[in-house]
């Protein structure tokens, strides 16, 4: 009788690559073609991209962020010349007619 091994880290397709990391197809697509080198890395195999679990795990972790601000941290980040602020920058948005004008805050 042959034994069947339980697989360690599982291949998920596209599809349930973006459904595990909350993000649209395009989105994924998008850090691939886009943005090479930062979305999660994957394995094209049959003419089809497949992502390993783990590699998703390991893309969330290497992509997290602090949101947490407690009062230390912020006494903290004013003397060292603000290193800890959260950074923001205009934003282009396209109307009719194709001309750019900055969005609405």
């Amino acid at each position: 009788m042959t034994a069947i091994q339980m697989v360690q880290d599982p291949f998920l397709n596209t599809d349930d690559a973006c459904g595990y990391l909350g993000v649209p197809k395009a989105t994924l697509l998008t850090w691939r073609v886009r943005r090479p080198g930062y979305g999660p890395r994957a394995v094209k195999a049959g003419g089809r991209l497949k992502y390993r679990l783990s590699e998703l795990d390991r893309w969330l972790r290497d992509h997290e962020e602090s949101f947490a601000v407690d009062s230390e941290s912020e006494e903290v980040g004013s003397s060292s010349g603000g290193t800890n602020q959260v950074r923001t920058r205009n934003r282009v948005s396209r109307v009719r007619g194709g001309a750019l004008r900055p969005a609405q805050p």
